[in-house]
Formats: C-alpha cells, sequence, structure tokens
C-alpha cells in the first residue's frame, strides 16, 4: 500500500510537471534544448551525489516491525513523496528529453507518464516481495545498494546527453 500511496503522488507530480513544460515545449524549441541539457546535468548532479553521501545501511534480519493498516501505509507511502520537491524537478528534467515538439505534447506526457508508473509500480512489488528474502545478502554487500541509484542515474545522464547531442 505504501507503493500506491508513492505511485499516486507520483502522478500529481507528473501533472505539475508536465503542466509547466507542455506550454515550453510548444513555444520555444531552443528553450526545451536548454531544459534537456539543464536535465543531464541535474541527473549527472544527482547520481554523484547519490554516490558521495552514500553511507552504511543499517539492516537487522529478523526484526519485528508493527503491523500498520493499509490506509495508514497509502497515506505514510503518499505523503513521504508528495512532500519531495526533487521528484517534479525530477520529472521536468527527465520527460522532455523524450518529447517530440512536433506531435501531441499531452499524448506524449501521458504515455511518458503511463509507462513510468507501470515500471515503477512494478520496481516497488519486486523490491517489496525480494525484501525479505534479501535482507540477510544484503547485510553482507550492501556496497551495491548504496551505489547503485547514483551509478543508474549518471548512466542514464550520459545516454541522455548523447541522446541529445
Amino acid at each position: 500500500m505504501t507503493a500506491a500511496g508513492d505511485l499516486t503522488a507520483n502522478l500529481i507530480q507528473m501533472v505539475v510537471a508536465t503542466a509547466g513544460l507542455t506550454y515550453l515545449v510548444q513555444s520555444n524549441e531552443e528553450l526545451v534544448t536548454i531544459i534537456k541539457w539543464v536535465g543531464v546535468f541535474y541527473l549527472l548532479y544527482m547520481g554523484t551525489m547519490s554516490l558521495v553521501k552514500a553511507k552504511p545501511l543499517h539492516i537487522q534480519p529478523g526484526r519485528q516491525y508493527e503491523r500498520r493498516s493499509k490506509s495508514s501505509l497509502y497515506w505514510q507511502g503518499f505523503v513521504v513523496s508528495a512532500v519531495n520537491p526533487k521528484a517534479v524537478i525530477f520529472f521536468a528534467a527527465l520527460f522532455p528529453q523524450f518529447i517530440d515538439s512536433s506531435n501531441s505534447v499531452v499524448l506524449q506526457f501521458a504515455v511518458l507518464s503511463a509507462t513510468y508508473l507501470i515500471l515503477d509500480g512494478l520496481f516497488l512489488v519486486a523490491y517489496a516481495l525480494l525484501a525479505s528474502r534479501l535482507a540477510l545478502w544484503l547485510t553482507k554487500n550492501n556496497v551495491m545498494l548504496r551505489w547503485a541509484p547514483g551509478l543508474l542515474l549518471i548512466v542514464v545522464a550520459i545516454a541522455l546527453a548523447m541522446r541529445t547531442v
């Protein structure tokens, strides 16, 4: 349920990012190119900061956690994601990389949003299912878990930069 709350907040953040970017994409092609490059550098920055600030994880396998209601878990996921201003910036940086201003911008944003929500939802479900099984392994090998998000953001930024050139 926490994942459902997170995805709901992400949808709202995508709509906010789309509302602002749709006007820009339709009105100024040079500005779109600038936004794409700003997005590339922002993703590089996020990836680098993720690597620099990576801390050891303290995972306690077998620890018992209190049971919470589904609505409590949903709202926890929603609030944590909704109050993160970086999410709107992330979507505003990522989505223009895939937009062709000669076609329906709103439709393209809708497809990108749906694709992101489906993939993120599948990832969150897989993460939840594997979490308990991987807990013991991660206590011994958590360096990969700490560095993977940063490395992924840097690889995506480089790929987008190569596509933008």
